[in-house]
């Protein structure tokens, strides 16, 4: 099926533009900021969606590691939305590409040229599709409806051997079949083809999570909704019927590219697989209306609907005061941006006391714990945190408690989270420190 792509106004490779990103490991799990990203559809520009560059155009070296394709490949991810944001009908699954025409979630195509692969959904089902190197193409499809507004769990493998393909949904086999044979990596020679008002330099040589990629037009829409952890396999993952995962992937010999999708602040998203060749960093392509993809803390790993978006752009003022939830609790932060101190009042959506002896930790952006604080009893049952880190109230490593300090360096202005667990899913709120 022809594509007809929309002009835009080249751009250089971001193989040759993306910043090394290094993603400091937080000292326990609980120090992690957990968050996901949030996309909206929008389908233009080469906005709402992260690229991950898998080539360069310019020479014949291989790619990084998320070039899956030449071996056996597993892709899995958590991913939440809803039927009113993803209108793509149910399409004929079979000896073509009809998974171009749902709502494209992963997108490794390659503008009318063989080699490639990707996962919408249509018809509220999930929809996988390879096409090989003149060996034919498959499309398969799930039976469940994702569509509901609950996180679901999709795993999707290939056999190189035989090109055989597997798609998993909450760990249930619901489709397989004999797919195109050979290596559907993206060619170390692979040329863009010349289909976008010049050469596909832009879209062809990416791995595209949360749009369909060339901007092609609205036959060809992109996924509106949350996506989480997505690990990239050089090996089937699955042969059976398995539970879905219930905590964050740890990397392994078989990882491709690991995407925590953590950072929950700027545009740099990292590959935390640690794989030789690695990393296989991407880059988040803010913009659109509304604006996507945002971070948000909404995670699979916690009750649907306690999350709170945190944050659009990493220039984006939170205003006088910053808030978040979680479960029953939320958090404010006033003021914000701040320069000397800020106080982070934790309040019960019900009026229940919270625990007097909670502690509320204070993550940078990369998710690294920075100070711990103790909170005093409100009047109303709540809990005052005072955070004054050049005054010297809450440094790197301190513990503010009634005055208490451990010292510990002076922290840089920018972005934090305030982070407080006291019973159900931890609440969190975003704090610019000026």
């Amino acid at each position: 099926m022809i594509r007809v792509c929309r002009f835009r106004a080249a751009r250089s490779c971001l193989a040759t533009t993306l910043a090394a990103f290094v993603l400091l490991a937080p000292t326990s799990p609980a120090d992690a900021l957990a968050a996901s990203l949030r996309f909206h559809g929008n389908g233009v520009n080469d906005i709402d969606r992260v690229k991950i560059a898998i080539d360069d155009p310019a020479n014949a070296n291989p790619g990084p590691p998320a070039d899956i394709g030449a071996a056996d490949f597993t892709i899995e991810f958590w991913m939440r939305a809803s039927a009113e944001e993803n209108g793509a009908g149910a399409v004929s699954c079979g000896a073509n590409i009809a998974w171009i025409n749902g709502n494209i979630a992963i997108d490794r195509d390659r503008y009318n040229q063989d080699r490639k692969f990707g996962l919408s959904i249509a018809g509220g089902r999930v929809v996988f599709g390879v096409s090989g190197d003149g060996t034919g193409d498959r499309t398969i499809c799930g039976t469940t409806v994702v569509l509901d507004a609950a996180w679901h769990y999709v795993a999707v493998e290939r056999r190189r051997s035989d090109g055989f393909l597997w798609l998993y949904v909450d760990g249930t086999l619901e489709a397989s079949a004999d797919g195109p044979d050979g290596d559907v990596s993206y060619p170390d020679d692979g040329v863009p083809g010349d289909f976008c008002g010049g050469p596909c330099t832009n879209s062809d040589p990416f791995l595209v999570f949360g749009a369909e990629k060339h901007d092609a037009g609205s036959s060809y829409p992109s996924y509106s909704g949350w996506l989480d952890e997505v690990r990239l396999s050089s090996v089937l993952r699955y042969a059976a019927d398995f539970t879905s995962p219930q905590q964050p992937f740890a990397p392994d010999a078989g990882t491709a590219a690991l995407y925590h999708f953590d950072e929950g602040i700027g545009n740099a998203i990292g590959d935390a697989s640690g794989t030789a060749g690695g990393p296989s960093d991407g880059v988040r392509q803010f913009g659109g209306t509304p604006a996507g993809p945002e971070w948000s803390t909404e995670t699979p790993f916690a009750p649907t609907g306690v999350g709170a978006s945190v944050g659009a752009s990493a220039g984006s003022d939170a205003g006088a005061g910053a808030s978040g939830r979680g479960g029953s609790v939320s958090l404010v932060a006033a003021p914000s941006p701040f320069r000397g101190r800020t106080v982070i009042t934790a309040r019960s959506a019900d009026g229940a006391p919270i625990r007097a002896d909670a502690a509320l930790a204070i993550l940078d952006a990369s998710g690294r714990r920075v100070a711990t604080l103790r909170g005093r009893a409100t009047a109303a049952g709540g809990l005052d945190f005072e955070w004054a880190p050049r005054a010297g109230g809450a440094r790197m490593g301190g513990v503010h408690a009634g005055g208490a300090l451990s010292p510990g360096p002076a922290l840089a202005p920018g972005v934090y989270f305030a982070r407080l667990a006291a019973g159900g899913a931890p609440a969190t709120a975003r704090i610019i420190l000026r």
